[in-house]
């Protein structure tokens, strides 16, 4: 089954086009999920109970598995166990700036680069659009505060896993979404 949270807007919105709702509907359910944050679909209470029993069928809305955070004065580092029981970190860092959160894009990584600890695994595969997206809602839930930037330059390649880093940031850039400005999103990479 499907993540909700690999959905773009524009997805969402063909969605419910698909199953014979109105396309207003993809806005309302981001609202809940981005905005007021629920954590089951039921929860979306100016949406039907048919079209939320739909949804629920079609999609999941379950999250990453927070397995433990290191905490030090300005730098909070998450180790995440996704569905498959496979690990990810994400780091996030406070700056006189804001909230930045420095995240994954694979599982391992293949580039072999010597300054950098992800190409000790190599790479297991690519993480899914919702597992990046996920990393960002769950550190501002356990944080308490919004994150306003965002790095890709965690486990991985980004460029390796383009397609999904790209849907990655349009579901986190969009106004109903997280709402991260484009010019607060930085991909980090090796460049081979």
């Amino acid at each position: 089954m499907k993540n909700i949270y690999g959905l773009t807007l524009s997805d969402m919105e063909e969605y419910f086009v698909s199953i014979g709702s109105k396309k207003f509907h993809a806005k309302q359910l981001f609202d809940w999920l981005y905005i007021k944050r629920i954590s089951e679909f039921s929860e979306a209470s100016d949406l039907s109970k048919d079209l939320l029993n739909k949804v629920s069928e079609d999609f999941s809305c379950s999250k990453l598995k927070i397995v433990d955070i290191q905490k030090d004065e300005d730098v909070r580092k998450y180790l995440f166990e996704l569905e498959d029981g496979e690990h990810i970190e994400a780091v996030l860092m406070l700056h006189d700036f804001g909230n930045s959160v420095c995240v994954s894009s694979q599982v391992g990584c293949n580039m072999g680069c010597k300054f950098c600890e992800s190409g000790r695994r190599k790479k297991v595969r690519n993480l899914e659009v919702y597992e990046m997206v996920l990393q960002i809602l769950m550190i501002e839930e356990e944080f308490g505060n919004r994150i306003s930037h965002v790095v890709v330059m965690g486990i991985g390649e980004p460029f390796d896993n383009y397609d999904n880093v790209m849907r990655f940031f349009t579901i986190i850039n969009d106004p109903f979404g997280v709402a991260i400005g484009a010019r607060h999103l930085t991909v980090s990479t090796c460049g081979r």
